[in-house]
């Protein structure tokens, strides 16, 4: 099997495909440096995060004497000594939106589920935003002459036992007694009926002198061990890390292929734990300090995705002292998450950086919106979409086409050139004789290279949009039961070794599709097209077969929606280049003006000149390398 220049530059696109696919798929950001990750890391890999100073005794849950009360804990726990023993209870407070539960031991979250309708893929339950028994929040205290504590140390005294928030707004107080009602700590929690956000407001009265406030930032700790959601687990986790955005600084995060930490450098404005199509965050009102901490570690339970933590630092300084964030629980949508009026905590939802976010986020993505405003069939939705990036994209692969048609007029000729030059030795005189022709008919070799690098964008786009649309989150078409996920036509339990890591356990219907049309396409696109060899190399076809191959065990796992596109498209395609060949491009004509311009006196370009000036210093070094040789 031999090469030539048009197969070269066929090889060429793939490896810009191939490498271009890498780099807009690959979400790394800047990694740091491996020693700080390893020394850091135990931080999300304990179960429960251990308290800055452990208890020297287990305290006693049941009620206690006055004195002893005072003999026990008074020594130890200051002001906060009745608060030290209790039974711990549960707050439910709920909207049209979430259902949170409020543990009065620590007096922060519990738990949060989703009550709108969000469900699980394996058994139909709500969305429950972590594992409770495995997560944990809790604020530092630092008791003057006593030590630093944690919340969850302490009782707190809810304001109300159960809120309901559906038809008004509604604040629910937790809070922290002493023995002087003038002095204590309090949560208190203001729920809108509509919303995912939940604003908390911490104050301290009269308490700056007992917690040494002065003397060093207070911290918010947050453990969370994310359920498995979604219908593929290994899928799922690939999308799950923590995300940040640093004052002044763009969106970033940990990285998602693994286990990270990182310790940002300057003040946060928010945080939040990505769970694939749904978040859980905080977001500061001003900005938790430098010196924070976060972490992501990946689990090996197949019910549960991964671990999250954030160390957050804040100020409160004062006698009273108060400072607000807002919690986030809810979808990855980006209304949803745009309404939050955090800057860029629309970015949780990765559309792609550069071009290919812009096309998802201001072209794609409303296009979506505007035919699910009035069709209910996401399968019909991913079709009309379909339809209008291919008219769109018409005028450029108008201009592909008549570039494959030249090329196949001017088959006859080429296939006369790798006749003459058939040898290898030869090499060089064919692609002279290549470019003389191209030359003397006026034919732009790379001009079907234009309309496909253009195009590329909007693969990339659509490739980097299903996965992370919830919209398609759900949502059957066929036989196809969740478009956000991969489609089965055909499963088998046992695990086979290799296979099953790199393929899967199942058959996906959508990408045989796709996989089938992408080889028919690319048998038609190419089957006209002049073959120009090179000895030693595999030509453009099987290239190009290999690459088919590749796609079925690439997109076995992906959405069946972005396959159904891919399949869609390519249909299109198929059809546009059957019309246009048969029906609409005149061969003949485009016959008499390359035999005209034949006729025409060329003039080489200094490009065209430098380049044989080249290629015949090229073959004499080669003729003497002969010479040498003999």
């Amino acid at each position: 099997m031999n090469f030539d220049r048009n197969t070269i530059t066929g090889l060429l696109l793939m490896l810009l495909l191939v490498v271009g696919f890498a780099w807009f798929t690959t979400p790394s950001p800047e990694e740091i440096a491996e020693k700080r990750k390893q020394d850091s890391l135990a931080l999300a890999q304990t179960p429960i995060v251990e308290s800055v100073v452990a208890p020297s005794e287990v305290i006693q849950q049941e009620p206690l004497s006055d004195s002893l009360l005072g003999q026990v804990n008074r020594d130890k726990f200051g002001v906060f000594a009745e608060a030290a023993v209790g039974q711990e209870q549960e707050v439910v407070v709920e909207n049209n939106k979430i259902r949170m539960v409020l543990s009065t031991k620590g007096g922060l979250v519990k738990s949060v589920t989703l009550v709108d309708g969000y469900t699980r893929y394996k058994d139909g339950a709500p969305i429950s935003l972590w594992v409770d028994s495995l997560s944990q929040m809790k604020m530092s205290m630092n008791i003057a002459g006593k030590g630093n504590y944690w919340s969850d140390y302490f009782y707190f005294s809810p304001s109300e036992q159960n809120i309901n928030a559906k038809s008004g707004a509604k604040d629910v107080s937790m809070r922290l007694q002493t023995a002087d009602p003038s002095k204590y700590i309090e949560f208190v929690y203001h729920i809108e009926p509509d919303s995912y956000e939940v604003p908390v407001k911490v104050n301290v009265v009269g308490l700056g002198n007992e917690l040494s406030l002065g003397a060093a930032d207070t911290r918010f700790q947050w453990l969370a061990v994310g359920h498995a959601n979604e219908k593929g687990i290994t899928a799922e986790r690939s999308k799950c890390s923590v995300y940040f955005r640093e004052k002044e600084e763009d969106r970033d995060y940990l990285k998602e292929s693994g286990d990270d930490v990182q310790r940002p450098e300057t003040d946060i404005h928010w945080v939040a734990f990505k769970q694939d199509y749904f978040s859980t965050g905080i977001i500061a009102n001003t900005h938790f300090k430098a010196g924070s901490e976060l972490a992501v570690a990946t689990l090996s339970d197949s019910s549960q995705t991964k671990r999250f933590y954030a160390d957050l630092a804040f100020p409160l300084n004062g006698e009273t002292a108060s400072t607000e964030w807002k919690f986030f629980f809810g979808p990855n949508d980006y209304k949803v998450l745009d309404a939050t009026g955090a800057e860029e905590f629309d970015r949780i939802i990765d559309y792609g950086w550069s071009i290919i976010g812009v096309i998802n986020k201001y072209a794609v993505r409303p296009l979506f919106w505007f035919f699910s405003s009035w069709i209910g069939s996401f399968g019909l939705i991913i079709l009309l979409v379909t339809i209008v990036i291919k008219m769109v994209l018409f005028p450029v692969t108008w201009k592909n086409f008549l570039s494959s048609a030249k090329m196949k007029v001017l088959k006859p000729e080429m296939d006369e050139i790798n006749k003459k030059f058939e040898k290898s030795e030869q090499a060089m005189e064919k692609q002279q004789a290549i470019m003389a022709l191209y030359r003397q008919t006026g034919v732009n070799p790379f001009a079907g290279c234009i309309p496909v690098l253009i195009q590329m964008p909007i693969l990339y786009a659509m490739f980097r949009f299903f996965p992370a649309e919830i919209v398609l989150r759900g949502k059957s078409f066929l036989w196809a039961d969740d478009l956000a996920a991969y489609d089965s036509i055909f499963s088998w339990s046992q695990n086979i070794p290799i296979l099953s890591s790199i393929y899967g356990n199942h058959v996906s219907g959508f990408t045989l599709l796709m996989a089938a049309s992408t080889f028919l396409y690319t048998r038609m696109s190419m089957s006209s097209q002049p073959t120009i060899t090179q000895p030693g190399m595999p030509n453009m076809m099987v290239m190009m077969n290999i690459f088919t191959v590749m796609m079925l065990f690439f997109f076995n796992n992906m959405p069946s929606g972005l396959s159904m596109y891919y399949f869609t498209a390519n249909m299109i395609s198929i059809g546009q280049m059957y019309i246009i060949k048969n029906y609409i491009i005149d061969e003949a004509a485009i016959r008499a003006k390359i035999d005209a311009n034949k006729k025409k006196p060329k003039k080489k370009s200094s490009f065209a000149e430098r380049l044989e000036q080249i290629q015949n210093e090229q073959k004499k070094k080669l003729e003497q390398a002969k010479k040498s040789r003999s």
